[in-house]
């Protein structure tokens, strides 16, 4: 079906152009907009009466976070409809405010251009604003700059604030363990004071690690066994450990700006009982001895090299995969592992047995030369020769690509299909668009000697896992992982050549190979 908003230029639209489309609802808050009329629920009671008005089909996934700050890199959920709108999850993105979009007008310019660019509309419910119509282009650019300015305005106050605290000798942060904050009679600023109820817990870890038999996990696995919980209730970590142990407010001190190279320990005015403040000095003492001694551990003993270590890379962020190995009496479990934190590919490690196995199964066992290989290679690189014409299958690919679209639309392929299939397909198109690389690449003879070699030295009984990891790095920049699977491979530059020939050759066979 034709709508009006396929015929109205995009600067004239208007919200009756809307109707029909489908669309999905971005939530941002935090403490301070909540008190300023901005909280989820007020949101989306606005971005549903809109889309109820107007007629949009209005969507389940609703992107919400709870996150302040002007920088849009550091939500996730903004980042998560950028994505979408690339595999077309929707067509309009309903904001509540322009406030709850961004708060710095340089990026939300570009993001918003960004998504006109995918062919999508940002509309702000609540200022009745379609973001890049001559309409409302004025109003849209003087909110945005109001709103930077609130931003810019409140940050100073937030560091004025901070800088008066320090100076007065109050620490900065929230209340440690073992603490409460408690505001001042004036009603501006707050103390920190010992907290009877949490201080207790904070002896026991102080008493426990200043014994000297305790490492970080061993010492919060005995707390946890014992019913004890951090500050915020959760069961005791490593970190959580560490973060006690590395906190000098225990001694009478803080930190003002810390982590920044203008970082200074200052003298703090709040009260430690004398009992703490032993004790975490003889924590420390016990941390230095621990260092110059160390011992070694089962893991330390079982010590495994990873053979893909520095090549293996999350195909969704880019991360390096590094080896762990979790212990179970009596087996050890080798994985391979991403920062979770920064990624929402899943799984978060996969075991690296298994990995190394498809590695050799998919890549080395396809890495063949014959008697032609250089003739070929050099053809290529020269520029000779007629060039392959994809023609045919970037036009397959394409009317795959509208296909799948369309599924989509009507309900026939889910979303995490729809995702999945989409991205292969885009892959598949942009490898038949790459140029060809016009460069001669000298020992090309010491290269294709090495790839020749490489599977049989790979599986050699005498090749240590160090051996391999070298080979690895040698002829690979990357190893890409998607969902436990190997993907695809970047060999470097001196050895791309002789991989594009031995694919050619492979496929001619009727082989798999990664892309």
């Amino acid at each position: 079906m034709v709508t009006a908003l396929k015929l109205a230029p995009r600067s004239q639209w208007t919200f009756e152009d809307l109707k029909g489309l489908r669309a999905e609802g971005y939530v941002r808050d935090s403490t301070l907009d909540q008190r300023d009329g901005f909280g989820p629920d007020i949101q989306r009671h606005s971005i549903e009466r809109f889309a109820l008005s107007y007629g949009l089909v209005l969507g389940t996934r609703w992107y919400t976070e709870f996150v302040s700050g002007r920088q849009a890199s550091k939500r996730l959920q903004f980042q998560q409809f950028i994505e979408d709108a690339r595999v077309d999850a929707y067509e309009v993105l309903l904001v509540d405010h322009t406030s709850r979009f961004g708060r710095n007008q340089e990026e939300c310019i570009r993001y918003k251009g960004e998504l006109q660019q995918l062919g999508k509309t940002v509309v702000f419910v609540s200022q009745g604003i379609i973001s890049g119509s001559d309409r409302d282009f004025l109003a849209e650019r003087i909110n945005e700059t109001l709103d930077e300015q609130y931003s810019r305005n409140l940050s100073r106050y937030v560091r004025e604030g901070k800088a008066r605290k320090a100076a007065a000798g109050l620490a900065l942060g929230h209340a440690p363990l073992g603490y409460r904050h408690e505001k001042a009679k004036s009603g501006r600023g707050a103390w920190a004071l010992p907290d009877e109820q949490r201080m207790p817990v904070l002896l026991a870890l102080l008493k426990g690690y200043a014994t000297g038999e305790h490492s970080f996990k061993s010492l919060a696995l005995e707390l946890n066994a014992l019913g004890k919980r951090s500050t915020r209730g959760n069961v005791f970590t490593e970190g959580s450990i560490a973060t006690v142990l590395n906190n000098p407010f225990y001694e009478g001190r803080f930190y003002l700006h810390k982590g920044r190279p203008d970082q200074e320990l200052r003298e703090g005015v709040h009260e430690v009982p004398e009992e703490v403040k032993t004790l975490w000095r003889q924590c420390q003492q016990v941390r230095r001895e621990k260092a110059l001694t160390p011992q070694p551990s089962p893991r330390s003993r079982q010590h495994r090299v990873y053979p893909l270590t520095g090549v293996l890379v999350c195909d969704g962020c880019g991360e390096l995969f590094h080896g762990v190995s979790t212990v179970s009496k009596p087996r050890s479990y080798p994985r391979m592992w991403h920062s979770w934190h920064r990624c929402g590919m899943r799984p978060l490690s996969v075991a690296a047995p298994k990995v190394e196995e498809e590695f050799a199964e998919r890549v080395l066992s396809c890495l063949t030369l014959d008697e032609g290989w250089r003739a070929a290679v050099l053809r290529a690189l020269a520029n000779e020769g007629s060039r392959p014409d994809h023609t045919l299958e970037a036009r397959r690919i394409e009317g795959a690509l509208g296909n799948l679209k369309k599924q989509h639309l009507w309900g026939a392929v889910s979303d995490e299909e729809f995702k999945g299939a989409f991205q292969d397909l885009i892959r598949q198109l942009k490898a038949l668009q790459m140029p060809v690389a016009a460069t001669m690449i000298p020992n090309l003879d010491r290269a294709a000697q090495l790839i020749k070699d490489l599977p049989s030295l790979w599986h050699h009984e005498g090749v240590t896992a160090e051996q391999r990891r070298e080979l690895g790095r040698e002829v690979f920049e990357q190893i890409r992982l998607r969902e436990g699977r190997l993907v695809a491979v970047k060999p470097r530059p001196q050895y791309a050549p002789l991989f594009a020939y031995s694919i050619w050759q492979h496929n001619m066979v009727g082989g798999e190979y990664l892309s």
